[in-house]
C-alpha cells in the first residue's frame, strides 16, 4: 500500500501529466492549423523524423494507430501532395509512404516551428533549473516507457 506522501505525489503527477497532455495537444493543433493540416496529418508527418520513406506498419506503430485509421490520414496527405504511396518492390504486400519534395519542405518547416515553440517555453523557465527540468522529463519518459512494457 502506498504511503500517504506517495499517494499525494501520484495524484499530483496524474494532474500534471494530464495538463501537459492537454497543453501539448493544443500546441500541436496550433502548428497543424498554421500549415493547413489536421492534427493527425501533423503527427503523421512528424513521425517520419529523418526518414523520407516508411512503410504503413512503421508509421502506424510510431503513431499507435491501426493501419486502417492511418490509411485515411495518408489519403489526406496524398491529396495535399505531401506524400506518395507505392507498393514496396521487394514485398508487394507492403505499402511504402514517401515524403514528396513538398512534404519534405513542410516537414522541415513544421520541425522548425515545433522546436521554436519549445525554445520559447524553455525561456520562461529560470536558466538555473532548465537542465533539471529536462533531466526530470527524461526520467519521466523512461519510467513511462518502462511501465508500458510491463
Amino acid at each position: 500500500m502506498p504511503s500517504p506522501n506517495d499517494q499525494q505525489l501520484a495524484e499530483r503527477m496524474a494532474d500534471l501529466t494530464y495538463r501537459l497532455l492537454e497543453n501539448c495537444t493544443e500546441k500541436q493543433e496550433y502548428i497543424a492549423e498554421k500549415f493547413a493540416l489536421s492534427l493527425s496529418e501533423f503527427r503523421c508527418l512528424r513521425s517520419f523524423q529523418s526518414d523520407k520513406t516508411l512503410c504503413v506498419k512503421d508509421i502506424a506503430q510510431r503513431m499507435n494507430l491501426t493501419s486502417s485509421r492511418l490509411t485515411r490520414i495518408v489519403d489526406g496527405l496524398v491529396a495535399k501532395k505531401h506524400v506518395t504511396r507505392e507498393i514496396n518492390p521487394i514485398d508487394r504486400r507492403v505499402m511504402d509512404i514517401s515524403l514528396t519534395p513538398e512534404g519534405i519542405a513542410i516537414s522541415r518547416r513544421l520541425n522548425i516551428d515545433y522546436v521554436s515553440i519549445h525554445h520559447q517555453i524553455l525561456e520562461t523557465i529560470p536558466p538555473t533549473v532548465r537542465h533539471s527540468v529536462i533531466k526530470a522529463l527524461d526520467e519521466l519518459a523512461l519510467a513511462m516507457a518502462s511501465w508500458m512494457k510491463e
